[in-house]
């Protein structure tokens, strides 16, 4: 009787891109806060800026597989528009497979170099079968790295989100329009006076 095939545990990254104004940046990131530490999430990334008009505040956010539906649930309440919400997710389960079956072959042909290597007499014997490992090891190491990058990215989702607004007393902007129209032209009547009294005083 034949034993049932082992099923394959499902390999599914997934990635989110938010974007959307919010009129308090500074209480839509506490709101965000809350919902990392809930979640047993992690920031990797925050970056913030301001100009004229607007400031914005960029963040990355890693956070277990198993709570990226609930989390995105949670921090969408409140916004009134998204600008953009791209939620995509990547199937590597045969990538992954395909890695570990490599690896396992690999290992069982550094088994056997191992065994040879115990057999050999010749000291010439003993240095190309050392090189031969030295490669296998090589190629192990690389496999067992793509496959602890593709487990993290399955095990720890990414969301991006950015956050921007449009409200003066947000960006920082004290300034107004008017007082800049003013400011340039106080600034221009005062380079034409310096260069009539630069003409008066030759």
């Amino acid at each position: 009787v034949t034993s049932a095939p082992i099923p394959i545990e499902t390999k599914i990254i997934k990635n989110a891109h938010l974007r959307f104004e919010s009129e308090d940046i500074g209480q839509s990131f506490a709101n965000i806060q809350k919902a990392v530490t809930k979640y047993s999430a992690t920031i990797s990334n925050d970056a913030s800026g301001k100009d004229y008009n607007s400031s914005f505040r960029n963040i990355t956010i890693r956070i277990p597989n198993q709570h990226f539906d609930t989390f995105i649930s949670e921090i969408s309440q409140g916004v009134q528009h998204f600008d953009t919400k791209e939620i995509s997710q990547q199937d590597v389960t045969e990538e992954y497979v395909d890695i570990a079956s490599r690896m396992k072959s690999k290992k069982k042909l550094e088994e056997r170099y191992l065994q040879l290597l115990s057999k050999a007499n010749k000291v010439s014997e003993m240095l190309e079968i050392e090189k031969q490992l030295a490669e296998i090891r090589e190629e192990i190491e690389a496999k067992e790295g793509q496959l602890n990058y593709l487990q993290n990215r399955v095990a720890l989702s990414t969301i991006t989100i950015e956050m921007y607004t449009s409200n003066p007393s947000e960006s920082g902007a004290t300034v107004s329009y008017g007082g800049k129209i003013w400011n340039a032209i106080k600034s221009g009547f005062n380079e034409l006076s310096n260069f009539v009294l630069s003409l008066i005083s030759i």
